[in-house]
Parts: C-alpha cells; structure tokens; sequence
C-alpha cells in the first residue's frame, strides 16, 4: 500500500519521523492476526493519546487520501478515532474538529448502501466528537437531512444516538429536526428507514422527556412537552397507522417502544381520542410477535401515560386490555430467558398500573377467574393478587375485605403448584394487615394444612420442572408459619389461641412440630408478660380443645420427640407455656421437671446419645407422678377416657401409637375402678393394629403395666382373646364377614405370646409363679410347634416370650422360697436353634439370632445341667450362623452400592449378635468349668482357623480366648471333675500358624490363646491363681511386637513362642504336637505356613533328643513337601545341605551354575543365596567371578553398514547376574568388602561397557528345562499374589523367563553392591539424581558417571578406597573398547573436580592420564578429557598456576576443534575457562584476553542455547581482569556485548536467560555506573521472575543518564538484532529502541539515527511474525516526541 506524504492542509503535522511513524502505523493498522491487529490499534490510541492532533489528522488525511482503502481497514481507523476522541476531546481544537465531524460524515454516507460496520464505526465519532462540537455534527447531519430527500439511514441512527449522548445540546434541535423528518415520513417506504425513524423518534422523546424532568439544569428553561406535542402527534399518526401495519417484527416492536415514549408528550385530549386505535393497535401485535417484550414495554408506557388519578378513559377498553394481557401471566417465564422474566415483571407492572383506576374492577375479574380449573389460570391470578397486595397498597387499601373473602375458596385447592403461590399470597396479606379480617383463619389453616402434607409418594418423578413436591411445600410452609408468628406483630391476635384448635385434629399431626413451635412461642411470651389474652375461658371459647384433650394429645406426641421434624423440645416448651391453663395442680410439677426434660433432650440431641427407652421412662415417671399429684380417682378416669379417644387419631402413627398404649397401660395400673380397667383392656385390644410390630411391643407393656395391679384381668382378658380370635371362622350371623386369614391369626398370636411374656415380666412374683404352668406356659406351648419360618414377627414374639418367661424364673429362682421346674425347656431351646439355623447365612437383616441367643442363655442357666449332646448343638448352631457372615454383616448387592444406613444397621446387629453369643457360651461353660468345657468350644471354633476370609478366623479366636479366660478365672483346679490337660499340645499345635497370620489381629488373638492355654496348665499343675511365670508373662511383650506385619519380627517373635512353648509343653504331648504342628506347613496362609516350620525348627534345636527316632521322618516329610510348601523361609531349611556340598565341589559348581540358561531360574537363584550365606565359599566365589569378567570379552562388535553394533556375550552376562544375586545375602558383607576397590572397578566398567549392547539371544531350552523352569515358575508364582485371572497368570508365567539386558543386569548387580556394602549416601545420591536410569542411557551416561565420582569422593564408605580403585582402573584408559575408555575418562574427569579426594600423589597421574588421551580417536573421550582439565580450577590456585599454560593452550585448541559435530567439545572448552579464569593470574591471561573475548562474540548467537549460554558465562567471568592493564579495551567489550545481553535476557531458553543474569551482575561493577550496576544487582537475581518490559524501561532510562554518547551505538546494536532468526530478539530489540528512545531528553535527539531506525522499525511492522509486528508498533507507540 503506498503511504501518503505530508500534507501540511490536512495533517497536523510535527516535521519529526513521528509523522511517518504514524502513518506506518496506520497503514499496519489492519493487521491479518487479530492480536496483532488489536496491539498497533492499541499502539495508535497511546500515540493518539500524545499527539490527538497528530494522529486525527493523520487518519483524516489517510482516509480522505485513499479513497478506495478496504473498508475493514476504515472500519478499525474511524474505531481508533473514536477511542481518542472520547479520551482527549477536550484537547482538540475546532479546526481539527471540523475536519473529523466532515470526514466522518463523508464515510457515514460514501455508500449509499447501509455497510453496518463501516457506518456504525462513522457514526460513534460523529457521536463522540458531538458530545463537545454538537453544532458541528448537526451542521453536517442537516446537510444530509433536506426536505423533500430521504436521508442515509445512519444520518438519522446518528442524529437519534446523539440525541441520547447529548440531551440538553440536542433538545434545541429537535424543533428543526422534527420539522424536517415529519414530512420524509411518508417517503419512507423501505422497512430498515422505517425502522431507523422510529427508534430515532423514540430517542427524540426520552431526550424531551429527560430534559422537562430536569429542567432546572437544562440551558432553555422555556421548554415544555407541550412545544413538541404537535410535531409527536403527527409523528405518530404515521408511525400507527401506517407503519405498525408493517411485516417487519424489529420495526414493529421499535414502533410499539416508540409510541409509548410519545404518549407521555401527546396533548391529553389527542390521546384520550387516539386511545383505543392506540390499544388496538399494540394490543394487536401480540398476535403477531412471539417475542412480547418490547410490546409490553410500551403498553406499560401509555398505561402509565392515561392511567392517572381520576381518569377512567381506559374503561371501555380494560376487558379487551386484560384479555391480552392474562395469558402473558398465564403462561409462567422462562426463567433461562432473561427477555421472559423482563416481560413478565413488566406485565404485572401493567396490573399495578391499572389498579390506579381500576381497583375494584379488576379486583372482581381477578376472582372471577379463580373460579376457572385451569392450573395455569389460577397461578396467573395468584400471581398478579400477590403483586398488587405488595405493589399497589394504596389503591387495594379499600378492597382487603373482597380479597380475602374471594381467596377463601383456595384453600381447598389439591394442586402443589398452585399451593404455592397462594402461600405467597397469604404472606403478602399478613405483611398488609389483610388476615386480621374475617376468614384470616381460614388462611392460616391453609398453611398449617400445608405443613401437614405426607411425604412424597415413592417412583417416578415427575417430568414438570416446575413441579412442587409435599416436602418443598411442606418445608415452605413451616417457615412461613414460623415467620408470620415471630416476626409480624399484628398476627398475634389471630393466633392466640386459635392454634390450639388445630394441635389435635388428626389431619394435622404432621404439623404438631412447627404448630408446637409457634404455641411454644405465643404462650411462654404471653405467659410470662402475664398478657389480658393469656388465659383462656374454654366456655367462652368453645373451639378450644378442653385441658384433658389438650394434655393426652401433647403428651402422646412428646413420648415420640424424634418424629415430626424433631418435635419434642417443641412440644416441650408447649405444655410449660399452656400448664396454668391445663390444670393448675400441676404447674410446679411441670415448672420443675419440663425443664430437666428439654435438657436431656437437647443434652442427647448434641451428643448423639438419644436413647427412646429412657426417655419413655422418663416421660412415663411425669405421667404417673402426675396422676399421683392429683390424687383424683376421677380426674385420672377421665384422662384415661381421652387417651382411650384419641387411639384412633394413630391409626397411621404406629409410634406415637404403641407410647399411647404404654401411658393408657400407666392410667390403668394408678386405677382403681375395675370396669374402667376391662373397658379399655377391651379397647387397646379392639383397636391394635396385629400387622405392627411397634403397636404389639406398646400393646404388650400396657398389659404389663395393668398386670403389676390387675392381673387376673388381664390374663382372663388374653385368655378371652386366644379363644375367640385365634380360629379363622368367628361365630355368629355375619361371620362370613369377618373370616380372618391365616396370616393374620399368625399374627394375632404374635400379640398374645408378647402379652404373655410382658405380663409375667412386670406381675408380682408372688402371683405369678402359681400361674405360670397352668395359665402362662399352658397358654403359649400351642403356638411355638406352629410356627412357620417365613413369619418372622410370630418367631420373635415366641423367642421374647422365652427370654421373658426365662428372666422371671430366674427371678423366682433367686427368691429361694418360690420353686419352680421347667420341664419343657430342651423343648424350648430346640424350638430357638430352629430359629437360627432358618437365618440367611449372607446377611444379617434382623435381631432375631441375637434374641434366640439370649433366650437360650436365660434357659441355660436354670437347672438342670445340659447334656453333653445338648451342649455340643447348642454352640455349633450358634457359632455356626454367626461365623459365616460377611464381616460387616451384609454383602454388597451387585448392581448398586449398599446403603450407608444399611450397612450400619448391619454392624450393629452384628454386633449385637456376637455379645449374644458370647455371653451364651460364658452361661455354657459356667456349668462346666473344666478342660472338658474347653473343648467343647474349641471343637467348634477351631475349623473356622484355616477359612480364607480374615473375619471368620477373627471371630473364631475372639469366641476361643473369651471361653478360655472365663475358665481361667473362674476354674477349681481342686475339683475332682479335672484329671490333667490332655488337650493342651493339640490346642497349641492348631494355634501356632495363627501367630504369624497376615492379620494383626488374628496373630495378637492366636498369642494371647496361647498364653492363656499355658495359664490354664499351669494352674492345673497345681500352682496357685496369683503365682507369676515369667516366661507365660512375656507373651504379653510378643503380643505386642506383633502389631507390626515385618517379617524379620514375626521370625523374632515366633523363635521366641517356640523356646516358651519347647520349655513349658509336657514331654507326653511333644509327638502329637509335632504331627499336628506338621499340618500348619501347608497351612492355605503362607505367613502362618512360615511361622509353623520356625517353631517347628525351634522345638526341634530346643528338644530333638526327645524325638530321635523321628528325624528321618521329618526330614523326608520336609523334602517331599518342598514343592508344595507356599513360602521361602519354609523352602530355606530343606535348602541349606546343599551349601555343605559345594564346600567340596566349588569349581564344578560354580561353572555348573554359570552354565545354567538365563535368566537363573528361582531354584538356581536359591541355590546361590544359600552358598553366599557361607564367609569361605563367598570369597572363592568373587575371585573366581572377577577373574571370569577380566578374561572375557565384554561384548561383540560387528559393523552393520556404516554403524557399529555391539552385541551381548554370555560369560560376563551370567557373572553380573550372579553377582547381583551373591550381593544380596546378608552374610557376604565381609567378602565384598575386602574386595571393594576390585569389584567397585569391575562393576564400573561392566556398567559402562554395557550401555547401547544389544542384548543376547534367546537360547533354545531343553524340553527338561522347560518343565523344570515352569515348574519353578509356578511354585513362585503360588507363593506371591497369584492373579485372579487364569489367562493372566498363563502370561505372567510365560514371558518370566527373559534374558535381561546388559545395562540392566550391570546396573542390578551394581546396585546391590552398593546396597550390600552399605555404601547408603552413594545409593541415595544417585536415587535424588535420578541416576539409575541415566546409567543405563547412552545420551546421559556421563553425566551419570560424574554424579557417581561426586558421591564416590564424598562417601565415608567408598572415599577410602578411592586411591585403589584409580589404580585399577588406569590401564582401561587404554582399553581397546572405546565404551571403557569413555567411563574411565569420566570417571578421572570428575575426580579432578573433586579433588581427586584430596590425594595430592592421584592428581599427577590422572591429569598426566588426560592429557595423553587429548587426541582419542573418540570426540567423547577428549570432550571429556578438556572436562577434566577444566576442573582443574577446583584443586586450587597452586596446581591451576602449576597446568595453567597447559590447561589454557588445551582449552583453545577444543574451542578451535574441527570434529565437534554438536558443539560439545566447545562447549566444554568455554565452561573450562571459566572456571579456570577466576583462580589465573592475570598475566597469564592478559595477551589472550580480547582474543577469548573476541573468539566466544560468535557464539552469543549460535543456535545451540548450551553454546549460547556457556558463552555469556564465559565472558562474565572473564569481567575478573576487566579492572587491570586491560580495563579499557575489555570496557569496550561490554559495550561491544551489551545489548546482546540484554536481548538474550529474554531469550526463548531459561538456561540462556539464567547465564545472561549471571553474566550482567558480573559485569556491572566494570561499567563505571552505580545505578545500573545496582540495578543489575537488585534485579537479575538467578531465579527471580524478571518483568522484562518493565526492566528494560527503567534500564534505558540510566542508559541515557549514564551513557548519553553511548546511545545511538545501542540503537544501532538493536536494529542488528532485527534480521535475528528469533522472532522474541527481533521484539526485544524493537522494545530496547522504543524504551532507548522514548526516554531520551528530547535536545538529544540530534545524536540519533533517527531516520535510519525508524525506518527499520517501519520495516519491522512488515515481518512474518506476529508478535514481532506487535512489539514494534508497541515501540512506535514510545516515539511520540520524534
């Protein structure tokens, strides 16, 4: 594009090159990247910011110049324009002005077509300069806005837009305006004018009606709506009747908006005469828009514009009104659609509005509708009654009476949805005083009758996403209850004490809580302020539930706190606030101990400790203390009567219920009148529901609780029910009707056996025990033979009944004087194990194991004695149903996760069940207190040792210790029933694999069984209870040493159970111990097959003489097992003669051994472990090992093509797995540690020569081997995890047996060198460093030798050695295997950096080594070798002066040699130097020192960011002779470099930005300035985040200060760097010129090259790259003063 030149008419221009600077930019301005683009515009506004004048001007010219110039590009000038303007308008002049406002205009109307974004962009300046020069524009919009022409669209879009930016400089205007567009209205026959007039007119009156509102501020203070009426009703005329005809929904809608602004200016009479056409016509459009917004927004308007005080000219005209606007309410927002919900608001703003006038009117058509079915409908109307009682107070004031009286209907209304609203309702009419009027109440019911909404039916959810559940209305309607009583004042008078009548209405049960919670509130306040309306005169009131009602009703609910969201504290605070109104006698009773209640309640509630049983008996205690306080035969009777009454109101309620029963059964026991007694025996049992279990448990207790004073009435009353309820056909003439079914007969005399058992809990013992056989026992004995399996609620009924009947003759027993014999109990506890073994052996869902176990427990301990046989089922069924169930009680079900509150209720029977059970076998054995009785148990619990599952061995142990410690404590050793512990061995010999089982528990139960065992014998034995034995005693220590799984401490811990259990075991038992011990070998738990074979091995050390002859039995057991034995400690004592052997044949074993295929397969692997375990043998294995590796050749090399391939060998492969095997047995330290330096240097050069070998070739095996390996393989594979799935396992063992590769087998046995030699800090070095991986790594490997010769130096085990291991690594520098000469050549590298360990003699020979291999044929061994020689600085300045000329001549050489492909060997020379240069002289240096300086200036730019970086390091380190003979020549340097530097401060790479920080800092000091260099210093820390920009703007302003001759030189510098090859310099280099730049003092800038840069940077704005066109026009941006 060909940039314009000055032209001094047009541009105000500056004669500087910010002229061209500017037009560069906005010739670059429409840039094809987006960010790019956005940053030269956002360089221009910053330019524009400067130079306003400059810049408009510039693009005014531009524009006007290039005529035909892209309108994209326009676009983003004229954008550019308008940005500046609005930010500096007030600094341009009018001349200037003139010209934008005119060249605007020209662009607003080039096209005669409407170009949106070009217009659009045209027009913001013409809006944005016309802010200030308002005329200006106008001149020019009125050019272009002639009578009898049709103007451009955005002409008027302007004149309107500024209209609203503008008002009072634009309202004078409009008379002109208005008179010319009013007649071009009838030209516009195009939509788009249309709609460009309309939106302009509407502006127009906003502008007006602004203006009026504020008229004291505007500057005509003569302006009235009324001078503008005529032109707006003219205006009008057209816009209605002819254009709101149009099919153009965005014209209509902005017609629609446009008029309802002209209303408010129209004169009244006009608009009352143009009213309905008005309605018609906008009303009309709803039809035809589906989008009403901007329709209703208007009709607002004029609604708002004649709905004033006292005009009704709207009333013909409301039903059609009305008829629009109901469904716009009927039909609910779309809350995602924020046009939806505007409209909405905007709709019952319309309501609000109309009820100005319209009040009652509209009052009686909002509740003539309600009568409509329609959901919808009455949501609507709901809707807009709430808006107007919140929105329209004043005008509804008169009409509170109608509107309650009309919404009384709705509080029958099913529909949740519906409910809702009409809740809101009720509020907004509590808030306005509307419930104090008749039907108030009505309201408030409503909402109590919310609160009381049953939970939602289970399923399907329904799809409506509006839809209202009863628990969201419910919840609702609490809280606005809650509120309306403690926060609204005035509702007090319509609650008090009307809530009573709705606290016991059945209906509103669910509601008790909040209705509570209110009461609570209401009579505490007014009892305590002692308020006029605090008492209630229940004659006078006669709604108000009598005292008696009001007292069972609160009681019944309070005997259930829990229920009804919580009630209790609720209910609580009730019946304290109402007691002096409820009965006077009772008040101090209730003040005194209500109290104490709610703090138990609330005590609970925080802990968490609730318990429902002794809060009935608390509850129960106020009842009875009560009823004892009143002392009122008659007054108890009639409380009776009412609970009695109020059973039916339970019906759905079964706890509330069965706590009603229990105080009925309290009311009774206080009676004293019989009939009153036998009506209500009568009554619970006429009105219980059998089906319920928590109805019968209260059915039962009441009758307990009448049986302590009546009880032969009750049982005459139980008696009657057996006879008359218990047969399916009732007699008499309906009997048909009342056929029961089987089930509930069943059930019937689940309710009767519960009586039973209840009545002789609680009845006197002395009249009980004449009436147990005959009238108890004879009673229930028909039902237990009956009872079907799968009718749980008559088996645990039957199972209660036993226990319960079990309890009161224990009870009797425990009198003395009453006896009694329980013939029939084998018959009962035949009947309980039925039970138990009927139970799901999977889960656990029920109590009734626990219970049937309880039940037994209570028999058993009545005489007589069980049998034997009775003994033996009892605990098998009991053990048996417990032990098998999962261990958290339930299986989870496939499918779907378990429920959290299921598997709690699991545990928790679980838990239960396991306390039943104990304590049943603790009733058992108390009869039996002997060995005997022990085995008993243990024959039971001793199949459950070996079950896979951890639970079941758990269970099994924790049932074992609990009867042997309730033997031991309680056990007579004088008793003639005991002769010895013949059990004894055979217990221990079944526990001892336990001891070592993989779960702690089992292991510390299995210990403690033991112990206790032994406790057991030796009390036998005759010592006394109190006698301590020490060695019985220190199994409490191995019990706790076995809390931890390490194996090394379970050997520990189970060699010592085998030296307590050898000592203490009778010599009688030791073979049966040893046999049944030699079953826990094969034990399915490896661990426990493990400590097994350890005791067994101990009691043979210990006591073998015992059992000579036995031996070879042993053994031959042992060896036949040996591929079955499931773990390697057991494998190992079989394994051991075979080290006995090789003592004798080491060679032939060895070679044997070393020619076994690889990989060794596990037998071979063990053989190794087991001959290493010998000190002798181990030291004749590495030599001869070592002597293998040096003779062989450690890979083959063949050439493929132009590479060289090196390829595994077997010898030194299967010395290297060996070794790594040898060096893992704990017992050859001492051997590898005298031959430390030797196999430290074998293993080094075994690792190095083993990098980048191909690895060897699988072997064809043998079909023996095969069978052998895989048999090997199998045994291993059974002794670790094995893999659930069969085919995984098939693979596993399959590809087991492959050949290792060299790295890995060197590093291997490398590692556990180190790991055997403890050599721990060289072990931990190279795992922080990641080092295991580089060894194995051709690329890395070096760099992993130097992290080894580091920690080699450093290690208190190696260090030592280090001497030793140079020497027997010399001769490998001369290696012909290029791979050993590299690892010795790093290794000596490295050492020379270290120090060489501070061995002044190894310094000599390891430089002299280096230098000899400075001509290597490999460019890696002498890349290494100047490495080396370069560390020579670490040994200090007395052997760096001693090789100084040596070292600085090598180093020149590397940096000059010719077959450095990568640059390394460079590289390596230059960081040589500069760790050289600090400990030189500097004569040395000083005849070379511009030479280095000129030598590494190439490298500054090299590609490789190593090169780069070691080349910035370098020349900061040579800034140490910068300050001698040579400081003026090395201070041009720096210059020289400098702005290199700073470029390369943010190069791409960090490690360049890292060196060219750490090369600045250095050369700071030398650049004669303090606040640079302090600013290097404080700034260009190593790895602080430097704020580039930021830095390079402050830096360029000390530059200035500073080095004022120095800038023109930089900024020549930088133009350099823009043909770098990156493009992060070329910006660098652009932002150094603008900061340079822009910062200098402006009678400097004749020293620039001004032309010259900024023609480059012209330049630059043209590059390929983005960020760097950016960059530039950023630094462009800088140079406003050129």
């Amino acid at each position: 594009m060909i940039m314009p030149g000055p032209d001094e008419d047009m541009i105000r221009s500056t004669g500087g090159q910010v002229d061209d600077l500017t037009m560069a930019l906005i010739d670059a301005a429409y840039d094809r990247d987006d960010e790019c683009k956005e940053q030269i515009c956002n360089a221009l506004f910053d330019l524009g910011k400067r130079k306003p004048g400059l810049v408009l001007s510039s693009c005014y010219a531009y524009l006007k110049k290039h005529s035909k110039l892209v309108k994209e590009h326009r676009v983003v000038l004229l954008q550019c324009m308008e940005r500046i303007i609005k930010e500096k308008l007030e600094d341009i002049d009018t001349g200037l002005a003139v010209d934008v406002v005119k060249q605007a205009a020209l662009e607003l109307t080039l096209s005669k077509e409407v170009v949106p974004d070009w217009q659009t962009a045209a027009s913001g300046v013409l809006v944005a300069i016309g802010t200030k020069y308002c005329d200006e524009v106008m001149d020019e919009m009125l050019q272009r806005f002639q009578p009898g022409q049709l103007p451009h669209f955005f002409v008027v879009q302007t004149i309107g837009n500024l209209s609203q930016a503008n008002v009072y400089r634009m309202v004078p205007h409009l008379t002109a305006v208005l008179g010319t567009m009013l007649p071009m209205l009838g030209m516009a026959k195009h939509d788009n004018m249309r709609w460009v007039f309309s939106a302009a007119l509407s502006k127009f009156c906003e502008a007006i009606i602004e203006y009026c509102a504020n008229i004291d501020k505007a500057p005509d203070q003569s302006v009235t709506k009324d001078r503008f009426a005529q032109e707006v009703a003219s205006a009008f005329d057209v816009l209605f009747n002819s254009w709101l005809q149009s099919k153009e929904i965005k014209l209509r809608l902005t017609i629609v908006e446009a008029l309802g602004h002209m209303t408010h200016l129209m004169a009244k009479e006009k608009l009352d005469e143009q009213l309905p056409r008005i309605l018609q016509g906008i009303l009309g459009l709803y039809k035809r828009h589906p989008e009403p917004l901007h329709i209703t927004t208007g009709l607002c308007s004029v609604l708002d514009a004649v709905c004033t005080e006292g005009n009704t000219v709207l009333e013909p005209h409301l039903e059609q009104l009305l008829g629009t606007l109901f469904p716009q309410i009927f039909n609910p927002p779309d809350y995602n659609n924020p046009n939806s919900v505007k409209n909405h608001n905007e709709v019952l703003r319309c309501f609000a509005i109309l009820a100005r006038s319209f009040s009652g009117k509209l009052t009686g058509i909002l509740l003539a509708k309600l009568d409509n079915n329609n959901e919808k409908t009455k949501i609507g109307i709901l809707t807009i009654f709430k808006h107007l009682i919140n929105a329209a107070t004043d005008s509804m004031a008169d009409k509170q009476e109608v509107v309650v009286s009309g919404l009384k209907s709705m509080v029958l209304e099913q529909n949740n949805k519906i409910k809702k609203i009409f809740a809101q309702v009720v509020i907004a009419m509590a808030h306005h005083n509307y419930l104090e009027l008749e039907g108030g109440q009505q309201m408030m019911e409503f909402i109590v009758k919310q609160c009381s909404l049953p939970n939602d039916p289970p399923g399907k959810r329904s799809p409506d996403p509006e839809h209202v559940t009863n628990k969201q209305l419910k919840l609702m309607c609490d809280n606005v209850l809650q509120l309306l009583t403690t926060t609204v004042e005035d509702m007090e008078q319509v609650l008090w004490p009307y809530l009573l009548e709705l606290i016991v209405p059945e209906a509103y049960t669910e509601a008790a809580g909040v209705l509570c919670k209110c009461l609570s509130h209401l009579s505490n306040k007014k009892r305590d302020e002692n308020a006029d309306d605090y008492d209630i005169d229940y004659e006078t009131q006669a709604n108000v539930p009598k005292p008696p009602v009001l007292m069972a009703r609160l009681m019944v609910l309070a005997g259930r706190p829990t229920n009804g969201r919580e009630r209790g504290v609720h209910v609580l605070m009730t019946m304290k606030g109402l007691v002096p109104n409820l009965e006077e006698n009772l008040v101090d009773l209730w003040d005194t101990v209500i109290p104490k209640l709610i703090q138990f309640l609330e005590d609970a509630t925080r802990e968490d400790t609730f318990s429902q049983q002794n809060w009935e008996d608390l509850f129960l205690k106020l009842l009875s203390k009560s009823l004892d306080v009143m002392e009122n035969e008659d007054w108890t009777a009639e409380l009776g009567e009412t609970f009695g009454n109020q059973i039916h109101m339970y019906n759905s309620y079964p706890e509330e219920k069965n706590f009603l029963y229990k105080c009925l059964g309290v009311v009774m026991r206080k009676s004293n009148k019989k009939d009153f007694v036998n009506k209500h025996l009568d009554l619970i049992f006429s009105t219980i529901k059998h089906s319920d279990q928590t109805e019968r448990e209260g059915c039962a207790i009441a009758m307990g609780f009448c049986a302590a004073s009546h009880l032969d009435a009750v049982l005459t009353k139980l008696e009657s029910v057996a006879k008359n309820e218990m047969s399916q056909k009732s007699g008499g003439l309906f009997s048909f009707i009342k056929d029961r079914s089987e089930a509930d007969i069943e059930r019937t005399k689940a309710t009767l056996m519960l009586c039973y058992g209840f009545v002789a809990l609680f009845s006197p013992p002395t009249l009980i025990v004449s009436r147990m056989e005959a009238t108890i026992l004879r009673g229930i004995q028909p039902y237990f033979a009956n009872v079907k399996m799968e009718t749980m609620d008559l088996k645990r009924c039957c199972i209660r009944t036993i226990e319960l009947i079990g309890k009161t003759l224990e009870d009797i027993s425990h009198c003395g004087k009453l006896g009694f014999s329980f013939t029939l109990r084998s018959t009962y506890l035949s009947y309980l194990q039925s039970y138990m073994k009927a139970e799901s052996t999977t889960s656990i869902t029920n109590e009734t194991r626990a219970l049937a176990m309880k039940s037994c427990a209570t028999l058993v301990k009545l005489d007589p004695k069980l049998s034997e046989a009775e003994v033996f089922d009892l605990i098998k069924t009991a053990t048996d149903c417990l032990f098998v169930l999962p261990k958290e009680g339930t299986s989870p079900k496939k499918g779907k996760e378990e429920s959290y509150d299921q598997t709690l209720e699991a545990e928790v029977l679980l838990q239960s069940t396991t306390e039943a059970m104990h304590d049943l076998i603790c009733v058992i054995l108390s009869k039996d207190l002997t060995p005997n009785g022990l085995e008993c148990v243990f024959k039971h619990t001793m199949k459950w040792f070996h079950e896979l599952e951890d639970h079941r061995r758990v269970r099994s142990l924790e049932t074992l210790l609990m009867a042997e410690e309730y033997i031991l404590e309680n056990i007579d050793p004088s008793s003639d029933e005991i002769n010895g512990f013949e059990n004894e061995c055979t217990i221990l010999a079944r526990l001892v694999p336990r001891c070592t089982d993989p779960n702690t528990q089992v292991r510390q139960l299995a210990v403690d069984c033991i112990q206790v065992v032994l406790k057991m014998a030796s009390r036998i034995d005759g010592n006394p209870a109190g006698s301590r034995d020490q060695m019985i005693d220190a199994l409490s220590t191995l019990k706790e040493r076995l809390e931890k799984g390490d194996p090394t401490v379970l050997f520990s811990v189970i060699n010592d159970l085998a030296k307590v259990i050898a000592k203490k075991l009778p010599a009688d038992q030791l073979q049966t111990f040893l046999e049944v011990l030699q079953d826990g070998l094969l034990d399915p738990q490896s661990h426990s097959s493990s400590g097994a074979c350890v005791v067994l091995n101990g009691m043979m050390k210990a006591r073998g003489g015992e059992v000579l002859k036995q031996v070879g039995n042993i053994v031959t057991s042992l060896h036949e097992k040996l591929g079955q034995i499931e773990f390697a400690q057991t494998r190992t004592g079989t394994l051991r003669t075979i080290r006995t052997l090789t003592s004798f044949h080491l060679t032939s074993v060895m070679q044997t051994l070393l020619n076994f295929p690889l990989p060794y397969d596990p037998n071979v692997v063990e053989i190794w472990q087991i001959l290493s375990q010998d000190s002798q043998i181990t030291a004749s294995m590495l030599d001869h090992l070592l002597e293998t590796l040096q003779r062989t050749l450690p890979y083959e090399e063949r050439t493929d093509g132009d590479r060289t391939v090196r390829n595994a060998t077997v010898a030194p492969l299967a010395v290297t797995c060996a070794m790594t095997v040898i060096f893992d047995v704990e017992e050859t330290e001492e051997q590898v540690m005298k031959n430390y330096h030797r196999l430290f240097a074998a293993l080094m050069l075994r690792v190095g020569s083993s990098v980048g070998v191909k690895p060897l070739k699988q072997k064809t095996r043998t079909l023996r081997q095969k069978i052998l390996m895989q048999l090997s393989i199998n045994t291993h594979l059974d002794r670790e995890e094995k893999p659930k799935d069969k085919k995984k396992a098939a693979a596993l063992a399959a590809s087991t047996p492959k050949v290792p590769t060299c790295s890995q087998s060197a590093v291997s046995a490398f590692k556990a060198f180190l790991e055997r030699t403890k050599t721990k800090d060289i072990l931990e070095g190279l795992e922080e460093e990641d080092c295991w991986a580089k060894l194995e790594d051709e690329d890395e490997y070096t760099d992993a030798l130097m992290i080894l010769t580091k920690l080699i130096v450093t290690s208190t085990v190696a260090g030592p050695h280090t001497s030793q291991i140079v020497a027997c690594l010399t001769s490998s520098l001369s290696s012909l295997y290029e791979t050993q000469r590299v690892t010795t050549a790093a290794f000596f590298a490295e050492l020379i950096n270290q120090k060489c360990a501070d061995d002044s003699s190894l310094v000599e020979l390891v430089m002299n080594s280096l230098l000899g291999r400075l001509v290597d044929s490999s460019h890696i061994v002498r890349m290494l070798c100047i490495r080396g020689l370069g560390n020579v600085s670490s040994m200090g300045q007395d052997q760096v002066q001693r090789y100084s000329t040596t070292v600085l001549s090598a180093m020149m050489a590397g940096m000059d040699d010719k077959e450095d492909p990568d640059d390394d060997i460079t590289i390596q020379a230059m960081s040589g130097l500069s760790r050289i240069l600090p400990e030189i002289d500097e004569s040395h240096i000083r005849a070379i020192l511009i030479n280095v300086a000129l030598r590494i200036r190439p490298c500054f730019e090299k590609d490789k960011e190593g090169v780069r970086a070691q080349s910035y390091i370098l020349f900061g380190n040579l800034s140490r002779f910068g300050d001698g003979p040579s400081k003026a020549p090395f201070l041009e340097q720096i210059h020289s470099n400098l702005v290199s530097l700073l470029l390369h401060l943010n190069d791409p790479k960090k490690e360049v930005v890292k060196a060219c920080k750490g090369a600045l800092r250095q050369l700071g000091p030398l650049m004669e300035s303090e606040d640079i260099n302090s600013k290097f210093q404080k700034h260009l820390l190593e790895d602080a985040n430097l704020h580039y920009g930021e830095f390079m703007n402050d830096l360029s302003k000390l530059i200035i200060q500073d080095f004022p001759d120095k800038v023109n030189f930089y900024a020549m510098g930088c133009v350099s760097f823009f043909k770098s090859p990156w493009p992060e310099i070329k910006s660098n280099a652009a932002l150094f010129i603008g900061f340079l730049l822009g910062n200098l003092p402006k009678e400097t800038h004749g020293l620039i090259s001004k032309e010259h840069i900024c023609s480059a940077l012209i330049m630059l704005l043209k590059d390929s790259t983005p960020e760097v066109r950016a960059k530039a026009s950023e630094a462009i941006s800088l140079l406003y003063e050129y």
